[in-house]
Order: C-alpha cells, then structure tokens, then sequence
C-alpha cells in the first residue's frame, strides 16, 4: 500500500501544505476587505461565485437589477469578482467627489482588460493608464476644440445629405417602411470614415449590408464564446492580462483589426494624402513620434497610438451613435407632439441662420432634449468605473485600494428617486438642466475622463435628427414595439428586437 511519502518527499508535502495555507490567508483576508471597510455586501463563496459568472453571460439582466440591489443595501454595495472588488455607488455627493475632486486617486476608469486587446488597443484612451493615459489625452483633445469641430463639420454635413438621399428613395419604392438601424449604422460609419480615417468608403451607397467597411465595423463588437470564455478569466484573474500582453492576444476579432490597422498603415505611407483636410486622421498624424520619444514626451502619438485611437473611434462612435440615432427617431416615431415641436424649431433654426449651420445646430435647444431624454432612457453606455488607486475615505465611507466603482448610468436614469415616471419619454424634464444634477446624468461621463467626442458626436446626431424631421414624418407600423424597449448589452447598448419603422417624404407646403 502506498504512502503520501511514497509519492513525494515529506519536505515537499511541507511545502505544498505551506503554499496551500499562505495561499487560504491572503484570499480570507482579500475576502475581509469589504467588511473592514464597512461595504454593505454578501460574503463571498464558491456558489456566490458561480452565480455572479451566471449573471455576467446575461448583462441585460445584470443591469436591469441595480436598482433591487439599491433597494435592498442603499447607495453602496460591494462585491467580489474573484479577488477583485467592485463597489456601486449611487451617491451623487460621493460620486462627484470619485469624478472631479479626487480624480488624482481615481485617474483611471479600470485596471482590467487593458491588456488584452492587442498592441493597438491597448493604447487606446480606454485602456491607458496614468502618465501614458495623460499624454494621449493632451495630444487628442486640442483635436476635439470647437475650431476643429467647425472644421469638420461639412465631412458630418456631406454624409447626412447622403442619408436623406437614402430615405428619399425608401420613401418612394420601399412604401416608406424601413429599418432605421441600417440606415444610420451606414451613416455613423460614414461620418467616421470621413472624420478618423481620411477616407470615403462609399458606405452609404451601398445596397447591401455586406459592404466590407460595415461588416468589420460590426465584427469589432463580435466578441465569440472563445473571448467570452477568456473574458471571464481575465475579470476573475486580471494578471492573466499580462500573458496576453506578451502573446499579443487580442479579445477583439483579428481580422477586424488587422483590417482597421491596414487602413491607417495605408494612409501614413501615402505621402499624397491632402494635409489640408481638418479630419481627425490627418490631426493624428502631425503628432506623430517615435516608440522611444514616447517614454518621454509629453504630446504625441505613436503609430500604434494612432491605429489604436483611430479604432477606439469606431467603437465609441459606430454602434453607440447610431443606436442613439435609432432610439430618438423611435421616440419622435411614437410620440408625434415631441416630433411636431422639434420639427417646427429645426425650421424656425434654418430661416433665421439660412441652412443648418454649426450656429444653427448649436441653438437648437428642443432637438438636445430629445436627445439627452433618449439618453437618459437608453444609455450609450450603461455603467462607467473609476480605478482606486489607494485607500480614500469621502464623506465618511472608506474606499479600498484597488477596487473598481462602478456608476451605473442605466439604473440613475431610471431612479424614482430622480425622475417622475421614469419610463415615460418626456424632453420637457430636459428644458433646465442647471436643475439636473450632472453626477445623476452623465451619458458622456464626468470629470477629467469623460467623453473627449461628446461635442461631435452630439453635432453629427442633431444634424442627422435635423435633416430627417426637415423632410420626413416618422410613423410606427403594425410591428413597431411599444415602449419602452427591452434593450440589451453587446459592446454597445442596443434594442433587443428589430424596431421597424414608417418614413413618409414632406411636402414644401407642410
């Protein structure tokens, strides 16, 4: 009969137990953090565990329940993912503090999934970090001034009259019935074709989906079971992140980035590109510096920084503009006195400015309501997260080193707390929004992170809802869904189901 020392030796054994019972300390003592800290939570445990993964493969449903969270434990909970620690916060005052007041200690918006995206992405505004983060910031946003914006504005122009072109002829073939998401997906991805990559893909004019450009758009939000399977390691065991930094693993399809990474290759060796183009691209590439003046430098991009922002682009601005499109022209669909009043200004806007100018856009004030009560319905996205970079302790709540807030914009926005009948869509609530506290809705963040394209993208939405209310009525058909929608998360916020719609070509006199 064998023995345990037959099979290792008895120092072995010593060891192992050892490793074993240091191993049993560190994570007890992880596990004691919250409860140190005074964090409402439930003790962690391999079935809470289990059921925490359970919950992470259906997210529409892991955001839909933070406000039962908040009902049952108040403004702060913490939990456990693996040994890292997650705290919500839905204190306003506490928040503001996390965002503005100390965002020296909460500089980051994560430390997970920053490196394992691929030698691109991972420099991307998202994923960097710190010093490096700072820098890329610097170098980008002068790019994003008001000047630029202005300057940009008839590549976002152009791409929209190639939209109402598009509704035109579904107005007249299609007995005007449609589905918006392929219509402004198309158009989103043409302003940033136009805007980031110097380019014109012609995306528009496209008759079928099938369009390469668009296809590797969409796939950039495609993560497969593989990735899904990987993401959760790399949440449960961030260090994990590291091996993948070596390998260059990517959680985003290759074929994708390899394609967007092709795009811009292509445009810094074209040595004819116009240099005199106010597109974002061409910005990007008069700061372009060395991998090793980086270390240093203070302003400037790499080539890897510039094919990693230029797709971070795509991310922030494809799917999550669109959709946001989708959802607001689905509200002035259903609500016909909301569209009434909007169109009515947008006219009384292009007589008094003669055209849809950049001023005329900017003073459309009914327009922003719609979009920013759309936004409060329908988050681009649902949760932000702020890194902890050591133990703070606000307005008596001591925060941990090294945990993750999370500030759940989905469930503020639908918080009885803040807002009479949640659900319902009303741009009047919008009319003020010095009465609205900016922690409480924040759809493009807040602080020293927050959105650096919010201004274009909020130009490119009212100028595309503009020019749609200018010579279209939207209608709902038989199977339009009532609201409000079921919505999903992949990448992006998106509809759960198809949300048809009905276009009908205005007459001059109306």
């Amino acid at each position: 009969m064998y023995s345990p020392l037959d099979i290792l030796s008895l120092e072995t054994w010593i060891l192992l137990g050892t490793a074993f019972l240091v191993a049993r300390y560190y994570v007890n003592r992880q596990f004691q953090i919250l409860k140190k800290c005074n964090i409402p939570h439930e003790p962690m445990s391999i079935m809470k565990l289990a059921s925490l993964i359970k919950d992470r493969k259906k997210p529409d449903g892991y955001f839909t329940k933070t406000l039962e969270i908040k009902e049952k434990y108040g403004r702060i909970y913490g939990y456990y993912v693996g040994l890292n620690i997650r705290v919500m916060i839905y204190d306003p005052e506490i928040l503001k503090q996390i965002q503005i007041k100390e965002s020296g200690i909460f500089r980051d918006r994560r430390h997970t999934f920053t490196r394992c995206a691929g030698k691109e992405m991972n420099t991307s505004l998202t994923a960097a970090k710190g010093n490096h983060w700072k820098r890329i910031r610097t170098t980008i946003s002068p790019m994003f001034s008001i000047a630029k914006i202005k300057e940009m504005f008839v590549l976002v122009e152009n791409c929209t009259d190639k939209m109402v072109e598009t509704l035109n002829e579904i107005s007249t073939n299609d007995k005007g019935l449609f589905l918006p998401k392929d219509v402004l997906h198309k158009l989103s991805l043409d302003v940033i074709c136009s805007s980031a990559f110097n380019v014109d893909m012609h995306t528009q004019e496209s008759k079928t989906e099938e369009l390469q450009m668009l296809k590797m758009g969409r796939k950039l939000f495609d993560i497969q079971v593989v990735g899904s399977v990987l993401l959760g390691m790399f949440v449960l065991f961030p260090s994990l992140e590291r091996i993948a930094e070596l390998v260059n693993y990517s959680l985003f399809p290759a074929d994708s980035i390899k394609y967007f990474a092709g795009l811009v290759d292509a445009v810094i060796k074209n040595k004819d590109y116009d240099k005199s183009r106010a597109d974002l691209m061409t910005l990007m590439l008069k700061a372009k510096i060395s991998e090793k003046k980086a270390k240093t430098a203070e302003k400037g991009l790499t080539r890897n920084e510039i094919v990693g922002n230029s797709i971070q682009m795509i991310l922030a601005g494809f799917e999550t503009t669109g959709n946001t499109m989708l959802f607001v022209i689905y509200n002035l669909a259903i609500y016909k006195d909301a569209q009434k009043k909007a169109r009515q200004e947008v006219k009384e806007v292009v007589e008094k400015h003669e055209g849809l100018t950049y001023e005329a856009i900017m003073s459309l004030k009914y327009v922003t309501q719609c979009i920013n009560e759309t936004l409060r319905l329908y988050p681009a996205i649902v949760v932000n997260s702020r890194y902890c970079e050591k133990e703070v302790t606000i307005q008596g709540v001591t925060i941990p080193k090294d945990c993750h807030i999370e500030i759940h914009n989905y469930a503020f926005g639908r918080d009885e707390e803040y807002w009479e009948n949640p659900t319902l869509f009303n741009p009047d609530r919008m009319e003020d929004m010095s009465k609205i506290n900016p922690i409480v809705f924040q759809p493009f963040g807040a602080g020293p992170r927050n959105c650096i394209g919010m201004r274009f993208a909020m130009i490119e939405m009212k100028m595309a809802i503009s020019k749609i209310l200018l010579n279209f009525e939207l209608d709902t058909c038989p199977d339009t869904p009532k609201p409000p929608i079921d919505i999903t998360f992949k990448a992006s916020v998106q509809p759960k189901e198809k949300i048809p719609l009905k276009i009908r070509r205005l007459k001059s006199s109306e």
